[in-house]
């Protein structure tokens, strides 16, 4: 396309004024700009739709066709396998759904599966926990490379070495994970009993941290570096089928911002009866399903199945454990949900911050303290809807189990000792500013809220949604994201006005259809015009 026809494509598809053009000229050359033949037209469906250029035989069933109907993008959008790559991305963008297991299991210490093996240290080839290596061998060390022996007690032997550890053999053992394969596992982690010696149950973090328990039938405590990537990734696949399943099943788009249920598997199954509960930081404890809702399944079944949460908070991708265990704290999972689907970006003063030394810089809450309140008048009470759920984990906080106030907690804020874990961890038990305390005991989650606020925390993120729905930022601001990702730019302002509003009504009337908000826009003549 010549230079001069490509800025005047461009002043009409865009809004710009075009340098040395009239209106009126400028004006003839929108006219005379034309629709994409059939052919370029097919190439920008299938690149956008599927991912790819259309092959030699797709053109040639067209050859016979004078344009593209509504029917052939239809049977585009119907075509789930190709079209699921459009989906995924688009929804792995908004998401940011990867959770690194090199990010969130460091080589020393696992903070998503703390009862994790590793085998990185040594040669490599025996399995080892982190704190039996600490407790019982004197180090994060694996076991010698021999077979395990006893003495005449039972008991097993463990040999002093030359760097100060005491080590112990390995046996041969079948992992639940590789039923039919047995693997070297150093001996003290194969014991079976079901407490430490202080009464400590070995199926949670406070027992096995304790380096005296085992890792249970077929290892069922524990797991090997590659089968917690597996894990890892089972949670990202959930949260993006997700947020898939209402696009290819003719529900609502909203439903994967709502939903009450999610998907499980044999490896998601497995994690939450016997790994979960051993996470300390981040926090998870509790998994999203209670252990008699979840199906009786081997690991190795990767098909999925759905089933109940417990929470009553519980809302679609919003809580589930990627999303959670990706933005780490209330603030963070309230900024993604207005950047990724209400196109509301909290964004800085454009003077910036005042001085850290200013006076109003010291004030605790951030809705009050100059500059931050910017952002945090707002972000603060729509964060408290994610409040009930533990910051750094994905354990929904059970009033039953973290009542709102605990007078233990208050007592040893007030008296400036030191509190358990439970105390410092989700309660105000640290007191930096006078103003602070009021809320000695207080549910951090609770901390500088008023009536309304603690109703948002009680209600959950879905309450947040359902507000969005009811005022239409939900319908504007899916059909900008999709705007972009099939013009490839921004809308300008008129197009805000007109197109995005017009395709939002639409959306909307659909009972929030997304192949129809697709199929609309990839029909709309703005999209076939020769400047794409």
């Amino acid at each position: 396309m010549p230079m001069r026809l490509l800025m005047m494509a461009l002043s009409c598809v865009i809004g710009i004024s075009v340098i040395g053009l009239s209106p009126a000229v400028a004006q003839e050359a929108c006219d005379d700009v034309v629709e994409v033949d059939r052919d370029r037209y097919l190439r920008q469906l299938t690149l956008d739709l599927w991912g790819r250029v259309p092959s030699m035989d797709e053109l040639q069933a067209f050859s016979d066709v004078d344009a593209i109907s509504q029917e052939h993008v239809q049977a585009m959008l119907d075509d789930n396998t190709a079209f699921q790559r459009l989906v995924r991305r688009h929804h792995a963008d908004l998401l940011w759904p990867s959770t690194d297991g090199i990010d969130i299991i460091g080589g020393a210490i696992a903070l998503l599966l703390p009862a994790s093996f590793y085998d990185q240290f040594g040669d490599g080839s025996r399995l080892f926990n982190v704190f039996v290596g600490l407790y019982a061998r004197n180090g994060i060390v694996p076991c010698l490379d021999e077979p395990a022996e006893w003495d005449e007690n039972g008991d097993l032997i463990f040999t002093p070495q030359p760097d100060g550890t005491r080590r112990e053999g390995y046996v041969m053992m079948a992992p639940y994970w590789a039923p039919d394969i047995e693997v070297k596992v150093c001996a003290a982690e194969t014991r079976l009993n079901e407490t430490n010696s202080a009464g400590q149950a070995c199926n949670t973090v406070t027992g096995m941290a304790s380096g005296q328990c085992g890792c249970g039938p077929a290892l069922q405590h524990c797991a090997d570096f590659a089968t917690v990537q597996t894990m890892i990734q089972m949670l990202q696949e959930q949260q993006l089928r997700m947020a898939e399943a209402p696009v290819f099943e003719g529900r609502p788009y909203t439903d994967m911002l709502m939903e009450k249920s999610e998907e499980v598997n044999g490896p998601l199954v497995h994690y939450y009866k016997h790994l979960a509960q051993m996470g300390a930081d981040p926090y998870i404890q509790y998994p999203p399903v209670a252990a008699d809702a979840l199906p009786d399944i081997p690991y190795d079944d990767f098909q999925w199945q759905t089933v109940a949460r417990t929470a009553p908070q519980h809302a679609g991708i919003l809580t589930s454990m990627s999303y959670l265990l990706r933005f780490q704290t209330s603030r963070a999972r309230a900024n993604q949900f207005y950047n990724a689907f209400l196109c509301q970006p909290f964004v800085a003063p454009p003077d910036g911050l005042p001085s850290p030394n200013d006076e109003c810089s010291q004030e605790p809450n951030l809705r009050n303290r100059c500059g931050c309140q910017f952002c945090h008048s707002q972000l603060e009470p729509s964060a408290g809807h994610w409040a009930r759920f533990a910051d750094a984990g994905t354990a929904w906080l059970d009033p039953e189990i973290f009542p709102t106030y605990l007078a233990r907690c208050a007592n040893c804020a007030r008296q400036g000792g030191n509190c358990d874990f439970i105390c410092n961890r989700f309660y105000v038990s640290e007191i930096g500013h006078p103003d602070e305390m009021p809320y000695a005991g207080v549910l951090k989650a609770y901390q500088w809220r008023d009536e309304d606020e603690i109703s948002k925390v009680e209600a959950g993120p879905g309450a947040l949604v359902q507000r969005a729905i009811d005022d239409g930022r939900i319908a504007k601001c899916a059909t900008t994201k999709l705007f972009e990702r099939l013009y490839k730019r921004e809308p300008t302002p008129d197009e805000r006005r007109e197109e995005i509003a017009r395709f939002a009504e639409a959306f909307e009337a659909s009972n929030y259809d997304f192949k129809t908000l697709v199929k609309t826009m990839v029909m709309d003549p703005a999209y076939r015009r020769m400047a794409r």
